[in-house]
C-alpha cells in the first residue's frame, strides 16, 4: 500500500515537472508573503518592601587584659 502511494506521488512530480519544462504548466506568484505583526508591551517588575535593622559603624576605645604565656624548653 505504501509502495503504491509512493509510486503515484512520484509519477505525478514527473508529470508535473514534465508539464513546466514544455510550458504547458506555468505557476506565478500573485502575492507576496508577509509575516504577522506582533505588539509586544513592556512588562512590569514585582515591587517589594522590606523592613530592616539600622546598622552604625563606628570605633571606640577599650582595654582588653592579654594573658603572658611562657614556654619552657624541657632540658
Amino acid at each position: 500500500m505504501l509502495r503504491l502511494i509512493g509510486g503515484l506521488l512520484l509519477l505525478v512530480l514527473i508529470i508535473g515537472g514534465g508539464a513546466m519544462a514544455l510550458g504547458l504548466l506555468r505557476v506565478e506568484q500573485t502575492q507576496d508573503a508577509k509575516l504577522p505583526e506582533i505588539a509586544v508591551q513592556p512588562g512590569k517588575l514585582p515591587e517589594y518592601k522590606a523592613g530592616v535593622a539600622k546598622v552604625e559603624v563606628g570605633t571606640r576605645q577599650e582595654t582588653v587584659e592579654v594573658p603572658t604565656v611562657d614556654v619552657k624548653k624541657p632540658n
